[in-house]
C-alpha cells in the first residue's frame, strides 16, 4: 500500500489544539467526490491504528452520505458498510481495511481521483 502523507500521525500536543491550516484549505476546497475519498483514507488510517471509535465514526460518516433516492445504490453500499462496521467491531481491523481499501481505490478510479 502507498504512503499516503495525509495519514501520518502526528504527535499530539495537550496545548495546540489548532486546526492544520493547511488540511482545513483542503477540506473546505474539496468536491463532494474527494470528500468521500478523505473519509475513506481516515477510516483506512484508523483500522491500521486499531482505532475502533474513528473507525466507526468514519464508516458512519459514509453512511450517512448515501442518497437513498437511488435506492438500489445506496442500499448496497450501505450493506457494505454495515458489514465493514461489524468487522471493526469484532476487532477485524485487516479485514476491515482490506474492504475499505478496495472500496476507496475503486471510488477514486471510478471518480478519477487518482
Amino acid at each position: 500500500m502507498k504512503s499516503n502523507p495525509y495519514l501520518k500521525h502526528r504527535q499530539a500536543n495537550p496545548d495546540d489544539n489548532k486546526p492544520n491550516p493547511y488540511l482545513v484549505q483542503k477540506v473546505l476546497s474539496a468536491s463532494p467526490e474527494e470528500l468521500i475519498l478523505y473519509i475513506y483514507d481516515a477510516a483506512i488510517a484508523a483500522c491500521a491504528n486499531e482505532n475502533h471509535s474513528k473507525a466507526a465514526e468514519a464508516m458512519q460518516e459514509l453512511i450517512n452520505s448515501l442518497n437513498f433516492e437511488k435506492r438500489t445504490v445506496a442500499n448496497t453500499f450501505y450493506r457494505m458498510y454495515q458489514h465493514i462496521l461489524h468487522q471493526i467491531h469484532n476487532g477485524k481491523f485487516e479485514r476491515a481495511r482490506e474492504l475499505i481499501k478496495e472500496i476507496r481505490d475503486t471510488w477514486a478510479q471510478a471518480m478519477k481521483l487518482e
